[in-house]
């Protein structure tokens, strides 16, 4: 079983999933990488398209991982600072008592 923090930065559990906005650098970014996987796709044959298939489910599945450490390490990074505020530390990480 995944943890909570996983299961929400897989999009599990989520409240809100979103959407893209037309036109928006990522929309057109996006757009591109489809264009050229797809135009390499089609000229490519035999294991050199098994071989970009095999490179481009990899390269999703390292970006997912990404995501998700970065997420939990963003949303730790967050409960930290609100623990510093509630508990009116300096710096919660090294107990330091604030002044």
């Amino acid at each position: 079983m995944q943890s909570i923090l996983e299961e929400f930065a897989r999009g599990n559990i989520n409240p809100d999933v979103g959407s893209i906005t037309r036109g928006s650098h990522y929309d057109k970014t996006m757009k591109a990488l489809c264009e050229n996987e797809d135009k390499l796709s089609s000229e490519l044959t035999g294991e050199l398209a098994e071989t970009l298939k095999r490179y481009t489910d990899l390269q999703l599945e390292a970006n997912q991982i990404t995501n998700v450490d970065k997420f939990i390490y963003g949303y730790r990074l967050g409960v930290l600072m609100t623990m510093e505020v509630f508990l009116g530390r300096d710096n919660a990480i090294f107990g330091e008592e604030g002044k």
